[in-house]
């Protein structure tokens, strides 16, 4: 039977899009469906139809001076073929999109090329074997943004501030004008950062077949959670327990950057979030720390993905889900002839993002270190 054929390509399509490399890429996958409709039609497609159709731009939208269209057919590129050597490497059939070609061109899967050297999963179950199989719990802690609101819906929220013991004084300092005797503190939200970072985690863990519960930080306190595997979210600002581990490391989250106690050559001294245009193209880099460290309790350990941007928090969770950019990230803490994974370390990741709704369309990994334990 033909492998090529129109029922063949929407399914793999369908199982492209529910893949974790495409998670949570909403216009990228608004992208490649678009792509994927037109295969057909053997008429070239613009970068102005795609921008247009695909995401929206508004007509007078001009590839001369917004180039999210090149930036985002990057990104699907590399997302495809990181696909296809990992979650899709048993695919009878192919996607990709050529160099140089807004086209999406299917083909059959070479004889013999859908096997890898490794089977699936390999790397990731290295990486978080301290959390897998052993009698220890796991208990992943995100937080809760604070905010100040009053009786007619309206919200103030200072991304400084997420402590309610002098928080709304020190709103009231920046914002003379406000009288913040009628605003009330409310804990009603999270970020959607730290939300899809909950969520990349939860899939994997019920994946491998590990417990994972899930708290509140505000309703948490370190003798509650001194027996068991800890996944700590959030920013230093906002989560206490991120904030209490601070110190022992070389990468330190501050207010405003990242801080990097000891550079080596080529690194900085620090590193803090920028925004710049391209064009007509909005573009965020950020940064995010992942640690390892041991717990309190002997044979437990300590996770912690934080940043400054929600983004970040999110793109370096999505980042520790890939099979493909966990094996390079074990390659620098794990080389050749070691095989256990360091007990202490701290990775530092820099995120791309485009646009005003700060999508995510790149995570590279810096620089490391193995510390002491």
């Amino acid at each position: 039977m033909p492998i090529d054929t129109p029922e063949n390509r929407q399914q793999l399509l369908k199982r492209i899009l529910a893949s974790r490399q495409f998670a949570h890429a909403d216009s990228l996958k608004r992208i490649l469906q678009y792509l994927c409709g037109r295969a057909g039609d053997g008429a070239p497609v613009k970068e102005y139809d795609i921008a247009v159709n695909a995401i929206n731009r508004q007509r007078t939208f001009d590839p001369k001076t917004d180039p999210i269209v090149r930036v985002s057919i990057a990104g699907i590129r590399e997302r495809l073929r990181a696909y296809f050597e990992t979650e899709g490497r048993e695919e009878a059939l192919r996607l990709a999109i050529p160099k140089g070609q807004y086209k999406a061109v299917f083909s059959e899967a070479p004889a013999g090329g859908g096997a890898a050297e490794e089977s699936p999963s390999t790397a990731l179950r290295k990486f978080w074997e301290p959390h897998l199989g052993g009698r220890t719990g796991n208990i992943l802690v995100y937080t809760e943004l604070l905010f100040f609101r009053d009786e007619r819906g309206t919200f103030i929220r200072n991304i400084y501030v997420n402590d309610v013991a002098g928080g709304g004084q020190e709103i009231a300092s920046m914002l003379p004008c406000v009288d913040m005797r009628s605003f009330r503190p409310s804990y009603h939200f999270q970020s959607a950062g730290e939300v899809h970072c909950l969520l990349s985690l939860a899939k994997l863990f019920q994946e491998m077949g590990a417990g994972l519960d899930v708290r509140n930080s505000r309703f948490c306190s370190w003798n509650e959670l001194r027996q068991s595997n800890l996944l700590l979210i959030g920013s230093a600002r906002t989560n206490k327990f991120v904030d209490s581990l601070q110190g022992g490391g070389c990468f330190v989250i501050l207010p405003d950057r990242i801080e990097n106690r000891d550079p080596r050559p080529g690194e900085e001294a620090s590193y803090a979030g920028m925004r710049f245009m391209e064009g007509k193209l909005e573009r965020v880099t950020e940064y995010a720390v992942v640690t390892r460290q041991p717990a309190l309790t002997p044979g437990s350990v300590i996770t912690t993905i934080t940043a400054n941007h929600g983004r970040a928090i999110e793109a370096a969770g999505h980042y520790v889900t890939l099979e493909d950019k966990v094996r390079n990230l074990l390659r620098r803490l794990a080389p050749e002839g070691q095989a256990a994974v360091p007990r202490h370390f701290q990775a530092l990741l820099r995120v791309d993002m485009i646009d005003f709704d700060e999508e995510i369309v790149n995570v590279e990994y810096l620089t490391h270190r193995v510390l002491e334990t």
